[in-house]
């Protein structure tokens, strides 16, 4: 089972929350998968527009007007950090939204612990 919107993991994003990802069938790599270390945001963005990607990240500066306004693919903020027994619904969540959703320039999805945000541009 494919996913719509495939991933470029920013480098915040745990290993372990990748690898449950792929079993899940979510496309998904991470930069370190491609030997991109230690990037600024625009690059990450320029690499994620170049493989037409969105963006799961815990870095609250891709949800800045600027950073939306580059981002072709969306972003998926996950603004907790989950705990161990967290960590399948973060996974079961995610996986959901990237089967759900097609990539779309300035897509912005935030994850809650409470709820799912999904703003997307006019």
């Amino acid at each position: 089972m494919s996913s719509l919107l495939t991933l470029l993991a920013d480098e915040n994003i745990p290993k372990k929350l990748a690898l449950l990802l792929r079993g899940r069938g979510v496309d998904i790599i991470r930069l370190q998968d491609i030997g991109a270390r230690g990037l600024g945001d625009r690059e990450l963005v320029e690499i994620s527009n170049r493989l037409g990607r969105a963006i799961p990240t815990r870095d609250h500066d891709f949800t800045t007007p600027y950073i939306l306004s580059i981002v072709k693919n969306g972003v998926i903020y996950i603004s907790y950090q989950p705990s161990k027994t967290e960590i399948m619904e973060l996974v079961d969540r995610i996986a959901a939204l990237a089967k759900d959703y097609n990539p779309k320039p300035g897509l912005l999805i935030i994850i809650r612990r409470e709820y799912i945000e999904i703003l997307t541009p006019p």
